[in-house]
């Protein structure tokens, strides 16, 4: 069970738990640096929502991406395994670790809802707010990092890949899931507001294959369902891989780090 350790003394408090602080944290695009506030009535109302959002994700959404990257964390995770999951947003991810390791992550934002969701359930929890492009952590200390829909949020991505690499051990294990930015949905959509890099499935191979990254497993999976906007703007999935790239709403890819 090995708890990393961030290299910063800042720290906000959130159910009793110490939430480490990188300085000096800048909002980027549609994310706002720090912890969303969303306690008391409202953290009641959430948890009832939550659970229908989760049942849909689970069965039209994007709930596959959990349950491949969450198959690839049980396989992977060993007694002396050190975790740690960039952008882990809602921490759905935390139940696929095994009970007996300390579920290291962090985020650019983070939901009190979902923190103290998570430090109810499992006590061997190490959360910090931290940007990708400048980890506080020390160098070569994980041997399994996870990352889901991240990286096309990412300004500054090729430095994010060299932070994870850098984190990460020699021959370490880095899961990883992306969303297909040229899928056909969004010719009928619209862009996505959030995304800022776009990569086709080996476009993306090929950027980490050059930073160092070999590829272990790749999969496109996601096809979209065309719900007219007039009904809903949610976007509803099935968990099926297409035949044609532009139908798959998301990549996953299962890395060794060669260091």
């Amino acid at each position: 069970m090995t708890r990393l350790t961030w290299n910063t003394s800042e720290f906000v408090v959130v159910d009793g738990q110490r939430i480490t602080c990188s300085g000096n944290l800048a909002d980027q695009g549609r994310w706002k640096a720090g912890i969303r506030r969303d306690m008391g009535r409202r953290f009641y109302l959430r948890s009832a929502g939550w659970r229908a959002l989760m049942l849909r994700n689970a069965f039209l959404g994007t709930g596959f991406i959990d349950r491949i990257v969450g198959g690839w964390i049980h396989k992977h995770a060993r007694s002396n395994t050190t975790f740690l999951e960039i952008g882990c947003g809602a921490m759905n991810l935390e139940r696929y670790l095994p009970r007996i390791l300390c579920y290291n992550a962090f985020d650019l934002s983070l939901s009190e809802f979902h923190l103290s969701r998570l430090i109810r359930r499992r006590s061997n929890v190490n959360i910090a707010l931290a940007s990708v492009s400048s980890i506080p952590l020390d160098s070569d200390v994980s041997s399994l990092i996870v990352s889901t829909q991240v990286l096309e949020y990412v300004p500054e991505v090729s430095q994010a890949v060299k932070e994870i690499r850098r984190v990460a051990s020699p021959h370490a294990i880095f899961a990883c899931s992306i969303g297909n930015g040229y899928c056909y949905k969004y010719k009928i959509k619209g862009p996505h507001h959030g995304h800022v890099n776009f990569w086709t499935f080996d476009a993306f191979v090929r950027m980490m294959t050059k930073s160092g990254f070999r590829l272990l497993e790749g999969r496109m999976l996601g096809l979209w369902i065309p719900i007219p906007q007039a009904v809903t703007d949610t976007s509803y999935t099935l968990p099926i891989s297409a035949r044609e790239e532009q139908y798959n709403t998301h990549f996953l890819y299962l890395f060794e780090v060669l260091k």
